[in-house]
């Protein structure tokens, strides 16, 4: 299967303030968007993100067109489902280059015809009004944003049930939060309710981990956020790891976060794992039922991203 070509219509943002600070960050943006800027494309609203986005976008072009094209005559329906979908246009802050987010990129690829429908949630209303926008804007009625919370699993997972079917359908789900507060119970329903359905979860194990799990061991109310995500209550108690704590050995500590994540997925049947690092910053976790998928996943790597905004 051959890697496609790539084009996050990139286009430089004037008026995008590049370098700033995460202190500044928050004072500009509202709702995760960018109170200084709009888009140069289309004058909606962007998301600020870091120059490394863009390894994890073509990561994912590149698996879906595998995937969607690899299965298109297998299942009744295939179905792509963002969680933390973001507005579909980010700016890098680094260089004040705008270009399509995940959400766009993957409705702009040529194997999306073969998609039953893309389901895209996030928790801002803002958020999800500007995608819908653009979504009309590309004449697509397989695809829409939909307002939901991650921690409020049942009224996301009663969506999931709503738009796609059980047994007839197989999806493709892209987690894609900036931090490790996504409970497990919600991946926990959601295997429950679609039944065949493959993760591509944002593990942030060189941000959010890297900056606060030193102090969680010492702290039970920051240590219930992570015991939370890794569905697990054992992590913080293990003698390895409070013995890595007190040594300063975080690059382990991190991997023993990252298997302990793998650990829970496996007992809710996931047995075939990719894990991706997006330079230090996060692990890109691939979890699948079926060989067939890391067959693509392994695929969609034979090229690596070598930061051109424009690939072969």
């Amino acid at each position: 299967m051959s890697i496609s070509r790539i084009d996050l219509h990139s286009h430089r943002n004037e008026s995008c303030v590049t370098g700033c600070n995460k202190e500044l960050r928050k004072k500009v943006s509202e709702n995760d968007l960018c109170s200084l800027t709009n888009s140069v494309v289309d004058s909606l609203s962007v998301r600020c993100v870091g120059e490394w986005a863009e390894q994890k976008i073509y990561l994912l072009y590149q698996y879906c067109g595998i995937f969607a094209q690899g299965m298109k005559n297998k299942w009744a329906e295939i179905n792509y489902i963002e969680i933390c979908s973001g507005p579909g246009r980010c700016v890098n802050r680094n260089g004040g280059i705008e270009i399509d987010g995940t959400a766009l990129c993957i409705m702009n690829h040529a194997a999306f015809k073969f998609i039953h429908k893309a389901l895209f949630f996030d928790y801002s209303p803002q958020v999800v009004a500007v995608l819908n926008k653009r979504i009309e804007s590309l004449g697509l009625t397989n695809a829409t944003a939909i307002k939901a919370d991650y921690n409020q699993a049942d009224s996301l997972c009663s969506v999931l049930a709503h738009e796609c079917s059980k047994d007839r359908s197989l999806n493709l789900i892209l987690l894609d939060p900036t931090d490790c507060s996504v409970p497990f119970n919600l991946i926990q329903q959601i295997k429950t309710t679609l039944k065949n359905v493959d993760f591509i979860i944002n593990v942030a194990t060189g941000t959010d981990f890297n900056r606060n799990i030193p102090m969680a061991f010492n702290d039970t109310h920051r240590a219930a956020k992570y015991q939370r995500f890794l569905g697990d209550s054992s992590f913080f108690s293990k003698i390895e790891n409070i013995n890595l704590y007190k040594q300063k050995n975080y690059n382990q500590l991190r991997n023993n976060f990252r298997e302990a994540y793998q650990e829970s997925m496996k007992k809710i049947g996931y047995e075939y794992f990719r894990v991706t690092r997006i330079e230090h910053y996060y692990d890109i976790l691939f979890a699948a039922g079926h060989t067939k998928a890391i067959e693509f996943w392994d695929s969609a790597q034979a090229i690596k991203f070598d930061g051109q905004r424009s690939l072969f």
